[in-house]
C-alpha cells in the first residue's frame, strides 16, 4: 500500500532517532525522570499492552468472521479456527500478567488477577474485530493475517526476547538502587550478570532493560492500522488517523516505560523500531502482490 509507505518511513525515522539519542543520553535522561514507584508510569505501563494485543484480538475475531461469512473451503475454516483460538489465548496470556507482575502492580494482588481485567477487553476487541471484517472484500485476507502473525512471531518471540536473552542489560531501577551495577549502553552485553544475581539474590527480570518488550505489544497497533484497511474500502479513510493514534500510544507507554525506571530511552526506541522495520519490508512486499490486493 504505497499510501502507507511514507507514513511507516516518517515513524521508522522518528523510532531510530530515538536510538541515536539514547545512544548518548540514556543515563542522564532517566538520572533525571525516573522512579520505580511513579504510579501513573506503573498504571500506564500496566492497561497500555491490553490495547496493544487488542489488535491481535481483533484478528481473531476477523478469523471467526471468516468461518462464519466467507466462502472458503472445510479445511480453511479449521485452520481459521485454530488461529482464532491462538490469537484469543495470546492476547489475554501476554498482557495479563503485566498488571501485577514485576513490571506492574508488583504484590498488590495474585497474578492471576491480571487475567480477569482482560478478558472482557479482549473479548469485546474480538467482537469488534467480527464486525470489521464481517464484511471483508478481500478473499484473501486471511493470507494477509497469516503475514501480520509471522511479523509479531518474529519482533516479539524472536527479536525481542532474543536480544533480552542475549544482551542482559540491567534495567535503570536496579542501578539506581544497587551501587555495585553499572550502566551498560544498549550494545553492551552484561556479561557477569549471573553472577550479580546469585550475589544480590536478583531476580532475571532485572536483566533484561534492552529492548522494550512493552513498546513493542503496542506497536503492534501499527501493523493493525496499516495491514487491516485491506479488507475494505470503506475503511481506507479511517487508516491514517488510526496510524496516528497508534504512534500517540506507542509514545506515551515509552515514556511511562521511562518513568518506571524499567528501560532507558534507546530501549523503547527500539522496541518500536523492531516492529516498524518488519512492517515497513511486510508493506513493500504486500504491494507488491496482486492477489492480495483490495479489488
Amino acid at each position: 500500500m504505497k499510501n502507507m509507505r511514507i507514513p511507516l518511513i516518517i515513524a521508522w525515522g522518528i523510532a531510530v532517532i530515538g536510538i541515536v539519542f539514547g545512544s548518548l543520553f540514556d543515563l542522564s535522561i532517566s538520572t533525571a525522570i525516573a522512579s520505580p514507584t511513579n504510579g501513573f508510569a506503573l498504571t500506564v505501563s500496566a492497561i497500555l499492552p491490553t490495547i496493544g494485543f487488542a489488535g491481535v484480538a481483533a484478528m481473531g475475531g476477523g478469523f471467526i468472521a471468516f468461518i462464519v461469512k466467507g466462502k472458503y473451503k472445510t479445511f480453511l475454516k479449521v485452520l481459521f479456527g485454530l488461529m482464532a483460538a491462538v490469537c484469543f489465548g495470546i492476547s489475554i496470556y501476554y498482557p495479563a500478567g503485566e498488571y501485577f507482575g514485576i513490571n506492574g502492580f508488583y504484590g498488590a494482588a495474585p497474578e492471576w488477577v491480571g487475567y480477569l481485567i482482560v478478558i472482557i477487553p479482549e473479548a469485546a476487541a474480538g467482537f469488534g474485530g467480527y464486525l470489521l471484517f464481517k464484511d471483508c472484500e478481500n478473499e484473501n485476507m486471511w493470507i494477509i493475517f497469516v503475514i501480520i502473525a509471522g511479523i509479531l512471531v518474529i519482533a516479539l518471540l524472536g527479536a525481542v526476547t532474543g536480544l533480552k536473552s542475549l544482551m542482559h542489560r540491567p534495567r535503570y531501577r536496579l542501578i539506581s538502587a544497587n551501587a555495585n551495577v553499572t550502566f551498560h549502553n544498549w550494545w553492551e552485553p552484561c556479561k557477569n550478570y549471573k553472577d550479580l544475581m546469585e550475589l544480590y539474590d536478583l531476580p532475571k527480570d532485572n536483566f533484561k532493560s534492552y529492548p522494550s518488550g512493552h513498546t513493542a505489544e503496542v506497536s503492534i497497533l501499527f501493523v493493525a492500522a496499516t495491514f487491516f484497511p485491506l479488507a475494505n474500502k470503506k475503511y481506507t479513510k479511517y487508516q491514517l488517523p488510526a496510524f496516528i493514534a497508534a504512534g500517540v500510544l506507542t509514545l506515551f507507554v515509552a515514556i511511562a516505560r521511562i518513568l518506571a525506571a524499567a528501560h532507558f530511552l534507546s530501549d523503547v526506541s527500539w522496541g518500536a523500531t523492531i516492529m516498524l522495520t518488519l512492517s515497513l519490508i511486510a508493506n513493500e512486499v504486500v504491494m507488491k502482490i496482486k492477489p492480495l490486493a483490495l479489488k
